[in-house]
């Protein structure tokens, strides 16, 4: 029961991490929809070599976002991994 209440949790903070890195993203000047689709992509750790991803890597601030978010996603994988393992 626990194993399953840690990954409610972790989905959760997931999806809240996102959202925050897409209200960033806004805040910076890109549209909401790319927004959100760069933060998803970014907190997922997959890349798509297109001009929406070519804006947040120019950009100092948009790529700082980035980068937590990257970090963030590695972690919360690490994390799933390991608190799914552990309960077993």
């Amino acid at each position: 029961m626990t194993a399953v209440i840690s990954l409610l949790v972790i989905i959760t903070l997931s999806v809240l991490a996102t959202r925050i890195g897409a209200i960033a993203f806004v805040h910076t000047g890109i549209s909401k929809e790319a927004a959100k689709f760069q933060a998803r992509s970014a907190y997922l750790g997959v890349g798509f070599t297109t001009r929406e991803s070519e804006m947040v890597v120019n950009d100092p601030v948009r790529r700082k976002i980035l980068t937590i978010l990257i970090f963030l996603g590695n972690a919360g994988i690490i994390t799933t991994i390991s608190s799914v393992i552990f309960k077993i």
